[in-house]
C-alpha cells in the first residue's frame, strides 16, 4: 500500500515536532563495537556548551584483547575528569560539573600485538527535570529581628525627644500647683475670675 506524499510529510513533521517539544533527559551518544589496534587509541569529542550533565560509561573488552583504559578530559581546563586505569570491563558515572568541551579517549596501549574489540556505550544523563523550588517570601529571620530592633530603637528615640521638648510645658500645665500667695488660698483661682 502506498502512502500519499502529503500524509507522509505530515507524519514526518509531527514526529519532528514531538521530539522538539519532548526534551530528552538521557541521550545515547555511542553504542558500538570499537576495534583498537595494539598501542592505539580512539578519541570522541563531547561538546556540552549549554548545560552540565553526567556521562555514563560502560565497556567490556572482547577477545582477543586484554584491557583498555578510558580517560575523560576537560579540553578547556586541560584537566582529567576521569581515568579508569586499564581494565577488561567496567562502568562508571562521571559528573561533568560545568558546561564545556570534553574528550573521551579509549586507549589500547598495553597490548603490543594484535587488536582489541571493545563493546563501548556512552550515555549523557541530564538528570531529573528541575522542580520548581518555592522560595520563601519576605526577609530572613535575622533581617526581621534587625528591623524590629531598629523600629523599637527609633520609637524610643522619638519618645525621649518628645519628653525632653514637651516635658517642661506639660509639667507647667498639668503638674502640681504651687501656692503663690494668700489670694489663691481663699478659693479664688484664675479660671473663675472674669
Amino acid at each position: 500500500m502506498r502512502v500519499p506524499g502529503g500524509l507522509r510529510s505530515l507524519g514526518f513533521v509531527s514526529l519532528v515536532l514531538s521530539f522538539a517539544w519532548a526534551e530528552p533527559r538521557r541521550v545515547v551518544l555511542l553504542e558500538e563495537l570499537v576495534r583498537l589496534d595494539a598501542l592505539g587509541a580512539r578519541r570522541y569529542e563531547l561538546p556540552l556548551p549549554q548545560q552540565k550533565a553526567a556521562l555514563e560509561l560502560r565497556w567490556s573488552v572482547k577477545a582477543p584483547g586484554e584491557a583498555v583504559r578510558i580517560v575523560v578530559v576537560d579540553s578547556h581546563a586541560a584537566a582529567t575528569v576521569f581515568d579508569s586505569g586499564y581494565a577488561g570491563a567496567g562502568q562508571h558515572r562521571v559528573n561533568l560539573e560545568q558546561a564545556g568541551q570534553y574528550r573521551v579517549t579509549v586507549e589500547n596501549r598495553q597490548q603490543t600485538a594484535d587488536y582489541a574489540l571493545v563493546d563501548l556505550r556512552l550515555e549523557l544523563d541530564f538528570g531529573p527535570e528541575a522542580a520548581a523550588v518555592a522560595e520563601p517570601r519576605g526577609p530572613s529571620p535575622a533581617r526581621r529581628y534587625g528591623a524590629i530592633a531598629g523600629s523599637l530603637a527609633l520609637f524610643a528615640m522619638m519618645l525621649s525627644y518628645a519628653g525632653v521638648r514637651l516635658g517642661p510645658a506639660v509639667w507647667r500645665r498639668w503638674g502640681p500647683r504651687r501656692h503663690a500667695g494668700p489670694a489663691q488660698m481663699d478659693g479664688d483661682d484664675d479660671l473663675g475670675a472674669v
